[in-house]
């Protein structure tokens, strides 16, 4: 009986233990009253909070144009080439987002790709300031929107479409009034995903000199060895990323609609001819261009330089990512698994909570997670006289467990609502074991869900920076680390083979995860 009474309390101690970090910050600050008020009011966060700003708000105006236009035109439209198209609007979730500026700032440089092209030396664009930084952004970060809104445009009933065509409503008109309102929501939400991942960046804001909190962080922590001012910045990032989710959450309230909507039978595809098929066609290879054929064109040409002299220890760095990514990935997809079936058999109020707490993570910058966590293992260590856990696999995979839970127990979610109650019920009358009943019934009808869960972890982990580079253990290093130090080290030639590898990997967990069975399983319940 007691052993049953503790089983309320399991889920509960794992959300308040992945929120830790997060939690151990903001008491950390308020204990030891770490206020400094010249630093909070100066013009160092001014200027953190002017370059935050504008590029928050660029990137979500372009993503939002990009990811829009790509998934209505897939979603709404059969032109020449759409089914390839709808492959590589996804694609560039593979590439890390500093990866793509540096490939860009190589294409523009003096004496870059472009003036090689055109033949003329001089040629040269600069793009290492905030613009630069938003394009960069905009392309890497818009198939969030696009995989989200293109599940909304597709699900619009034939009804509403019939209503359109009585009325005789302008294609354009019919877009902007009845259309894009119903993908407001999946727009806003892809939008806000695009926003927590710009926030969460360093390579790339640092390599092109926009001040952003991210920075401050790293400059307080690593430039001064000033902890008390790397919490300052963290905890006014904090507060910045929750009115970014309060904003958010008013406008999902207002553009909120009835399912009906998207009920009944779809609307059908309409088959584009003569110049609308040609213009549908142009847009798309324009997106695909500049997300994707360029930079890779670039890459390719990096690595043709070097082919002589190719650093192979590369794979060595692949091994450290790999195995990394792979152990991280199945601990915490074992952990959301573990999570939602005890709260699904053993609800709580306090559950309830510490999950909430739990998946805040997401929206969390990396950055904010390391320094959360480096307190806790100051705290540990300076308590016991010896570090054991600074430095560590085990507080890194910790940092990785906190920022990405929310995105793997979204998938686990997904899978057990889609189990029905009888199931349990049978369970609990026909089971030998709750241990049988998991691994027989419950982990097999899971799979599809578990696998999707996987490979967005290892998308996710495998691009990650900021904590890596402040918590991996002493010589160890990472594709992105590597990566990360070439490029800030002036040697952009020398990215373009561990950048291929890094993002081959990754492409294959993204054409996964795109493939029909688990679109079909996962991305149409989002």
């Amino acid at each position: 009986m007691e052993i049953n009474r503790l089983k309320y309390y399991i889920a509960p101690f794992i959300g308040a233990c992945i929120a830790l970090p997060i939690l151990a910050l903001l008491i950390f600050y308020i204990l030891q009253g770490n206020f400094n008020i010249q630093f909070l009011l100066g013009d160092v966060i001014n200027k953190y909070i002017t370059d935050t700003s504008i590029l928050v708000l660029g990137t979500f105006f372009l993503v939002v144009i990009l990811g829009t236009i790509s998934s209505y035109l897939s979603a709404r439209f059969e032109y020449f080439g759409d089914k390839i198209f709808a492959l590589l609007f996804v694609l560039p979730l593979a590439y890390p987002a500093y990866i793509l500026g540096y490939t860009y700032v190589g294409f523009f440089e003096y004496r870059g790709i472009l003036s090689d092209i055109l033949g003329n030396s001089t040629i040269k664009f600069n793009i290492l300031n905030i613009y630069g930084a938003i394009f960069i952004f905009g392309i890497a970060m818009f198939p969030y929107v696009y995989i989200l809104a293109r599940v909304s445009f597709s699900s619009i009933s034939s009804t509403v479409c019939e209503l359109v065509s009585l009325h005789k409503i302008h294609p354009v008109k019919a877009f902007f009034k009845v259309y894009l309102p119903l993908a407001y929501p999946a727009i806003f939400a892809g939008s806000i995903l695009a926003i927590m991942e710009t926030l969460s960046d360093y390579g790339t804001v640092l390599y092109f000199g926009v001040e952003t909190f991210s920075v401050g962080i790293f400059k307080s922590w690593f430039g001064y060895a000033d902890l008390a001012k790397a919490i300052n910045v963290a905890i006014i990032l904090l507060v910045f990323v929750f009115g970014i989710l309060w904003t958010e959450s008013l406008i999902r309230k207002k553009y909120r609609f009835t399912s009906s909507t998207f009920s009944g039978k779809k609307a059908s595809k309409i088959k584009l001819t003569g110049k609308y098929n040609l213009l549908a066609f142009l847009i798309s290879f324009f997106i695909s261009t500049i997300t994707l054929f360029i930079p890779t064109s670039v890459l390719v040409y990096w690595f043709i330089l070097d082919i002589n002299h190719l650093d192979f220890s590369t794979f060595d760095y692949l091994f450290n990512t790999l195995s990394l990514n792979i152990i991280s990935s199945m601990i915490i997809i074992f952990l959301s698994f573990f999570v939602v079936y005890m709260l699904r058999f053993y609800p709580s109020k306090i559950g309830t909570i510490t999950h909430k707490l739990s998946i805040l993570g997401y929206s969390i910058p990396g950055a904010v997670v390391g320094v959360g966590l480096l307190i806790i293992s100051n705290f540990i260590d300076n308590s016991i006289g010896h570090a054991i856990f600074n430095g560590t696999f085990f507080i890194l995979i910790f940092a990785y467990a906190t920022r990405y839970f929310a995105s793997s127990i979204g998938s686990i979610e997904n899978g057990f609502s889609k189990i029905d109650s009888t199931i349990d019920d049978a369970t609990k009358i026909f089971g030998k074991s709750e241990s049988n009943n998991i691994f027989r019934v419950y982990l097999p009808l899971m799979k599809p869900y578990i696998i999707s869960g996987f490979l967005i972890l290892y998308i996710d982990i495998a691009k990650e920076l900021p904590a890596t580079l402040i918590l991996r253990p002493f010589n160890f290093d990472t594709l992105a680390i590597r990566i990360y130090e070439l490029a800030s080290n002036e040697m952009l030639y020398k990215v373009g083979f561990p950048s291929l590898v890094l993002i081959l990997t990754t492409a294959v967990a993204v054409l996964l995860l795109n493939s029909r069975f688990v679109r079909r399983k996962i991305w149409k319940k989002l």
